[in-house]
């Protein structure tokens, strides 16, 4: 196990949060860069619930009483390449739990687990001003989503949902997707003394993965701010707006009419270093506005729980 070398950490812990006076967003992407030849390793579980039938902004009816639980324990380690070059991997393993009412034999449930899709990005720092209790970074986001996560995880009680013969679960509650997906952004961030501001945009360009099926391209956007709490600056309470616009998926050449939309969740959260490498955090995500095409099962709430580690 390499040694901890407390002196190091605190430069580095200075140079991403300069006065330790800043936290890191929790459900957005991060504008600013590691110091070169250090590592944050992250961990965190997600579970995001699922229960509410839409069809655009309308709540339905739902005689069969669906709700998917998602779990989802991801794995990070990120990499300052250089100053104003910083690498990561996310590796997610992924529960799907969809319990629903079976008029013949009551509540039953179908699931899926396995290892997710790996993600792999890249943060380059195009912009930096700093000043007395403050800085200014505008940084560019790029990667890859590639699959590594399961595609063909079958269910015997699919049948009694869809009233057709098939067991293999549908795209939506698959681990992985069977597909090679670009993602491309811009992040900013400004920080003055006690209060940090983030904005960013992502684009996720999808191509066709497993069952002939080709999710929507999505559009990511987050705008967050952060408030350092107490005297020793080391806590910090969080506000998010998180949103995601998708277009329609496609399958076998045609167009999934119950699919995609436009979802914003309102998420505050709270983040504390103990000690200066370790950070621990929590958030809530609470849907506001869900407008989706279609009738589709809409995102309720989100509640993730992580720790990242300067090395």
């Amino acid at each position: 196990m390499r040694q901890f070398r407390l002196a190091p950490a605190l430069l580095a812990l200075a140079l991403v949060l300069p006065d330790a006076a800043e936290a890191f967003p929790i459900n957005a992407p991060n504008a600013r860069t590691l110091f070169g030849g250090f590592t944050l390793g992250a961990f965190r579980l997600r579970v995001t619930r699922a229960a509410t039938l839409k069809e655009g902004t309308e709540t339905l009816a739902d005689p069969l009483d669906q709700a998917v639980t998602t779990f989802e324990e991801d794995l990070t380690w990120v990499y300052g390449v250089t100053r104003d070059l910083t690498l990561g991997a996310t590796l997610p393993i992924v529960e799907r739990r969809l319990r629903f009412d079976d008029p013949e034999d009551g509540r039953r449930t179908i699931s899926a687990d396995g290892l997710g899709d790996l993600s792999l990005v890249g943060v380059y720092r195009i912009y930096r001003r700093d000043v007395e209790r403050g800085t200014t970074q505008v940084s560019l986001l790029g990667g890859l989503k590639v699959p590594t996560g399961p595609t063909d995880i079958e269910d015997r009680n699919l049948p009694r949902l869809t009233g057709r013969p098939g067991t293999r679960l549908p795209p939506s509650l698959q681990p992985g997707s069977g597909s090679v997906d670009g993602i491309v952004g811009v992040a900013g961030f400004l920080n003055r003394d006690r209060l940090s501001f983030y904005a960013d945009v992502q684009g996720k360009l999808n191509t066709e993965g497993a069952q002939d099926f080709q999710g929507g391209n999505s559009l990511f956007y987050d705008l967050s701010a952060d408030y350092v709490l107490l005297p020793e600056r080391n806590m910090f309470l969080i506000l998010e707006l998180n949103g995601v616009l998708s277009e329609r998926a496609e399958q076998a050449g045609r167009t999934v009419r119950d699919s995609g939309g436009h979802v914003l969740f309102l998420s505050p959260g709270i983040q504390y270093l103990p000690i200066p490498p370790l950070i621990l955090e929590a958030s809530v995500q609470i849907a506001i506005y869900r407008n989706l095409n279609g009738r589709q099962l809409a995102p309720d709430w989100s509640v993730v729980v992580g720790l990242r580690y300067l090395f």
